[in-house]
């Protein structure tokens, strides 16, 4: 089923927040001259396929831009197809057919995390590039709600016996700065770099706990040098990205990765 042409004239919401929008449609930028196709993989409404249509059409790019999402009859941008999808079934896509991919504040809602790691990168052709959103559950504010709450933010108690998910947004599975660059690792992904959207303002008025984090981080990588040290050497950029500045103080994760 597609949604190629929704006849209604409201604009598209953006489920995303307007910073992280900006540095996506930055990061996708740099690439679209060399795309020749791009899915937006739960495109919500179309907000960023807007942009990242507008911005095809006004350069005079190649490129051919599709959507898809598990609810298509949402999707407001006419000009581009929207494809029903339930991407705990996998991507309708040809292997190695695309050439560069994204998806905004998708993946904390999926089941199957490392299951959709893997169709992404059986779907990109070698060099391609992937680039990815969801909330930082790093942040200091984050980690201390966990500590305190047992929930990191944005993230809270679910239905068991009845199926709702608009529940909490629909989070059902936090991931870290750490599980983030491993799925992607093990999944045949280079992670190129690791940002923020923004300085989130109660997470820097927390900086007083940076010390205490370094002292932890500190002590986690003596052990590991210690007693896995092959491992240690593996893991020793992912461990300083997720005590780093721009994770303890920002609000969303922005990942970039090249498909092996």
């Amino acid at each position: 089923m597609t949604n190629s042409a929704v006849t209604g004239t409201l604009a598209p919401v953006s489920y995303s927040l307007p910073k992280t929008n900006a540095k996506v449609l930055a990061l996708l930028e740099s690439h679209l001259a060399r795309a020749r196709r791009v899915p937006d993989i739960g495109a919500g409404e179309g907000y960023l396929a807007r942009r990242v249509h507008d911005l095809i059409k006004s350069h005079g790019y190649a490129a051919e831009l599709r959507a898809c999402d598990l609810f298509p009859e949402n999707f407001r941008v006419p000009e581009v197809p929207c494809h029903a999808i339930d991407l705990h079934g996998g991507l309708p896509l040809a292997d190695q057919s695309v050439d560069l991919a994204y998806s905004v504040e998708v993946l904390e809602h999926l089941e199957d995390q490392f299951f959709f790691f893997r169709e992404v990168h059986r779907v990109l052709r070698p060099g391609g590039r992937f680039v990815l959103t969801t909330p930082n559950v790093l942040s200091l504010t984050s980690r201390l709600r966990t500590l305190l709450a047992g929930f990191p933010e944005l993230f809270g108690p679910l239905p068991i016996l009845g199926d709702d998910p608009q529940h909490v947004g629909g989070h059902i599975h936090p991931v870290s700065v750490y599980y983030l660059s491993y799925m992607a690792e093990k999944s045949g992904f280079r992670v190129i770099g690791i940002s923020t959207d923004r300085i989130k303002s109660s997470s820097a008025a927390l900086l007083v706990l940076w010390p205490l984090v370094k002292l932890g981080a500190a002590i986690v990588a003596m052990h590991a040098r210690r007693n896995i040290p092959a491992i240690y050497q593996e893991n020793r950029e992912h461990l300083a990205r997720m005590n780093s500045f721009a994770v303890l103080t920002g609000r969303t994760v922005i990942v970039e990765m090249e498909r092996r």
